[in-house]
């Protein structure tokens, strides 16, 4: 089986990163372990602040509640009930939040808590709502503040009543002055149980006081309405006294009426009684919280403790494994590799020394195996080079001696094949000499041409011009000839008319005469000059005629001189090529000879580096005794055949070509030059060269 050193190392580090592996992932949920611990310690302290918060609530609301109840103005009362109802809200955004990081346990206690706050905060409400009633306070402001004058005036009146009596000195004023006496004595009870009932402490207290009060403020009542009787049976009014004992009995009733509410004293009792023990139920449940919260907390702690223990002890003993098993892998995989290279470093010393005789000794399957057996083979395969490079050695030394001479006969040829590229383009540079001539006289032919017909054109269009003058001069004697005819019919009449008049009219009568005669002459003369117009405006039209004929002509004629002339142009420029791939052939052919030279010169150096070649492989030992292998002269003799044969065709190629018999006779040209047939002649250089 093969057992590789990939694989030895894949299942080494297999092995460790395994191990490695194992112990991070080990250490890892440990870790996230003591982490979540350490997280459950750090939250079971804040839910424990939580609950000091919620305690610390609850017991500053309670307080800020009494305070309410103890607070004598309306006005400090309401603000200190406001409080009280604002700290009740803070305390519900603690448990909310408590809630929320609390486990299932805890958001159970702090549901069942729930109902018990909500008992307290009903019994705060309650107990907020009949301090706000304020009944002690109210009560006590308005009988200090209003009862001491209203008693005073009644008490005046009251005087006043008993001294009018005391006046009268009558029995009837005596039974009235006894009878108002006992009525100011039963207003001072009414008064006196009044203040006792202000200062109840229950409400049992303040029902008996205003029961009591209700009793004496009806005696009170009575006496009143007798002694009023008896002061009005004696004649002393007593409208102010009633008026002011209905004053006081106002007053009380307004006292009584607060004081019945009753508020402070059920506040105090609600505060002292459901609320409290409300609150201590629901404080007895935070406490309960608190001691199931530090329960865990320390059980956590030490369940963390004594896993983090463990869990030190596994890990070191996993990476003490992981070590031993990585050293005594290392060791194996060590030896295992230094044995094979030190095999193949032997080897190749060997080869490094010359002695290509030795062989490796396989063993194994693995990586270094392959190495011992590739260095085998290559040192075997060296042998077979070295023995082949050493007879290509002496067969290149024979072949770099043909090739020098080779190379002199086709340096030979070359030269003379420059000497006849030279020849030729001497003649072609002639040849161009004339063409470029013929394009210049075919030039000044065609801007010859080209004149004339701008001339014949302007001829025919002057000529034109001559027969619309002549037809305009021909119409002018028309109105001349009418003019003598008119001027013969005057003269007629001139005539006429002087022999009408006798003797008187003789002179004018000659007269007219002569103005006829030249008249008709007029008349003559007009008519042989309208005869000769007519006679010249034919003329004018038939040469017009011919010029417009004459034209076409010339400009066809200046047409074929300009294609003469771009034809020579054309031949111009391809002579002027034909001469620069000439003289490009004489170049190419002057370094071919030059490279013929060089190829001379470098096989001579070839056939040196040869000899040193064959020295240099003599270092090598292929054999038991370095004998040389015997060489392979069939290959080498086909080479230097070869060799040969090409060095022979190329020779021949350069040497200057004879003319045939089947060439073409040259064709004749003006102004003497030369005619080249650049159709035959074809050879295997052609390609070489293009034709525009």
């Amino acid at each position: 089986m093969r057992f590789t050193i990939k694989a030895k190392l894949a299942l080494t580090f297999g092995a460790v990163i395994a191990l490695s592996a194992a112990s991070g992932m080990l250490s890892y949920v440990k870790l996230s372990e003591m982490a979540e611990a350490q997280t459950d310690l750090v939250t079971s302290q804040v839910r424990l602040d939580k609950i000091a918060d919620l305690s610390s609530a609850m017991q500053a609301s309670l307080r800020q509640e009494k305070d309410a109840i103890l607070f004598t103005t309306q006005k400090e009362t309401e603000d200190m009930a406001a409080v009280a109802v604002a700290t009740r809200g803070e305390f519900q955004n603690v448990r909310d939040a408590l809630y929320g990081m609390a486990t299932d346990e805890g958001k159970r206690r702090l549901t069942e808590m729930a109902p018990k706050a909500k008992r307290v905060f009903d019994a705060q409400d309650q107990a907020l709502s009949n301090a706000k009633l304020n009944s002690n306070n109210r009560s006590a402001l308005l009988w200090a503040t209003e009862m001491p004058a209203t008693r005073k005036v009644f008490e005046d009146e009251m005087n006043g009543a008993l001294s009018a009596l005391g006046a009268l000195d009558s029995q009837d004023a005596a039974k009235a002055a006894s009878v108002l006496q006992a009525a100011r004595a039963a207003n001072s009870s009414v008064l006196l149980q009044l203040s006792q009932t202000m200062m109840s402490g229950s409400l049992s207290e303040l029902s008996d006081g205003l029961k009591a009060y209700a009793a004496e403020l009806a005696s009170t009542r009575a006496l009143i309405a007798s002694a009023v009787t008896a002061m009005s049976s004696v004649g002393v009014s007593s409208d102010a006294v009633n008026t002011q004992f209905t004053r006081v009995v106002d007053l009380v009733e307004r006292i009584t009426g607060i004081l019945k509410g009753g508020g402070n004293i059920k506040a105090v009792e609600t505060t002292t009684g459901e609320g409290r023990l409300a609150a201590n139920d629901v404080i007895k449940s935070l406490a309960e919280y608190a001691d199931f919260i530090m329960d865990q907390a320390n059980a956590g702690a030490k369940a963390a403790a004594e896993q983090a223990a463990f869990t030190k002890t596994l890990l070191i003993g996993m990476l003490l494994g992981s070590l031993a098993f990585a050293l005594a892998a290392a060791l194996w995989i060590a030896i295992s590799i230094s044995r094979g290279l030190n095999s193949a470093v032997n080897a190749a010393g060997s080869i490094a020394q010359g002695d290509l005789t030795q062989t490796v000794e396989l063993k194994g399957n693995d990586e270094i195996t392959d190495l011992l057996r590739a260095v085998d083979g290559m040192s075997g395969k060296l042998r077979e080079i070295v023995g082949q490079v050493n007879t290509a050695a002496d067969n290149m030394s024979s072949g770099s001696q043909e090739l020098s001479a080779s190379a002199e006969q086709l340096s030979q040829g070359s030269t003379e094949q420059a000497a006849s590229t030279e020849e030729a383009s001497s003649s072609m540079e002639e040849m161009a000499a004339n063409v470029k001539q013929n394009a210049e006289n075919a030039a000044t032919t065609e801007k010859m041409a080209a004149q004339s017909a701008r001339d014949a054109e302007a001829s025919g269009m002057a000529v034109g011009k001559a027969v619309d003058a002549m037809q305009t001069i021909a119409q002018k004697i028309n109105i001349v000839q009418e003019i003598a005819r008119q001027t013969d019919l005057l003269a007629l009449n001139a005539a006429v008319e002087a022999a009408r008049a006798g003797e008187h009219g003789r002179g004018f009568a000659v007269v007219a005469s002569e103005v006829r005669k030249l008249a008709e002459r007029s008349q003559a003369a007009a008519a042989e000059i309208g005869t000769l117009s007519v006679d010249t405006v034919k003329v004018a039209q038939e040469a017009g005629s011919m010029l417009a004929r004459l034209v076409p002509d010339i400009k066809k004629t200046a047409e074929l001189v300009e294609e003469i002339t771009a034809a020579c142009r054309e031949q111009d420029v391809g002579s002027t090529q034909i001469n620069q791939a000439i003289q490009q052939l004489d170049k190419v052919t002057q370094q071919n000879a030059a490279a013929s030279e060089q190829v001379s010169a470098t096989s001579e150096e070839l056939a040196a580096q040869a000899v040193q070649l064959q020295d240099a492989i003599a270092f090598f030992r292929i054999d038991g005794d370095g004998a040389k292998p015997a060489a392979q002269p069939i290959a080498i003799d086909n080479a230097v055949r070869q060799l040969r044969g090409k060095a022979g065709t190329m020779a021949v190629a350069i040497q200057p070509r004879k003319p045939t018999a089947a060439s073409r006779p040259g064709k004749k040209v003006a102004n003497g030059g030369f005619a080249f047939d650049l159709d035959s002649g074809e050879d295997q250089h052609d390609a070489a060269f293009r034709r525009s």
